[in-house]
């Protein structure tokens, strides 16, 4: 079973990872696995809980249409020019068992789920526009999520830097079974809560290169500020994260 402290952790910073995966196929590598290795590190907003650097083990395939990072998968339905429209799915790396912390004490775990939508990426010259929305295909949460995001790539001596901007919107759904506190579930200290829908905010900044061991090696910070319905919430005690991530891949 895979550990809930590492799907917390993915759930930050691997989907920023995977919305770029055109930095791991060349002309040269479509149609071809990659293998590689991720670090992840992250602070996880609920209360109580400690920060995690975690190493993970990356299997990639890129092909002419067909995209696919660990268990990220995205099919180019469409292509013109610079518009690529996609169908996505994703796993939802996000819940938590009660014996992850006492805040969770007499509550009813949530499970992590599995999303699937579409996707739109137009690359302007050097900029990269995204807008993307997934919604729950298994009932567990029963919500979804949206984003929209910009960024700029800028070469520079083999290294590709992007910083970049994101809005992210979950669902009343989707913020209610991850962050809020049934009336059956309520304690002293930890009242029963029932969001609705919240915006994000993301802040990134990454950095790649395929001049290192033969492979394609990316580093990114990802800072985020999280919509008062989860901040206010009775289980976080943080309103923002500041993630990074260090991913290698090689073509085999």
């Amino acid at each position: 079973m895979i550990p809930r402290a590492l799907l917390t952790l993915l759930a930050s910073l691997v989907p920023a990872t995977f919305w770029v995966p055109s930095l791991y196929a060349t002309e040269e590598s479509k149609g071809q696995w990659s293998w590689g290795l991720g670090v992840f590190s992250s602070p996880d907003i609920y209360r109580d809980a400690s920060p995690r650097t975690i190493p993970v083990p990356i299997i990639a395939y890129n092909s002419e249409r067909l995209h696919i990072f660990g268990p990220f998968v995205a099919y180019d339905v469409y292509r013109h020019d610079k518009l690529t429209a996609s169908l996505r799915l994703k796993p939802v790396f996000a819940g938590y068992d009660e014996s992850d912390s006492p805040v969770f004490d007499g509550m009813d775990d949530r499970a992590f789920s599995l999303a699937g939508g579409a996707g739109l990426e137009y690359m302007p010259s050097f900029l990269k526009f995204r807008l993307s929305a997934e919604h729950d295909v298994l009932g567990i949460n029963n919500g979804y999520e949206s984003l929209a995001g910009v960024s700029l790539r800028l070469p520079l001596k083999g290294v590709l830097i992007e910083p970049g901007v994101a809005l992210n919107y979950q669902s009343s759904n989707y913020v209610n079974y991850y962050y809020g506190v049934e009336t059956s579930e309520a304690r002293e200290g930890r009242p029963a809560y029932s969001p609705s829908g919240v915006l994000n905010q993301d802040f990134s900044v990454a950095l790649a290169t395929r001049k290192l061991f033969g492979g394609m090696t990316r580093f990114q910070i990802t800072y985020t500020q999280y919509g008062d319905e989860i901040a206010d919430s009775p289980l976080t005690d943080r309103d923002d994260s500041l993630g990074l991530s260090l991913t290698f891949g090689k073509s085999f």
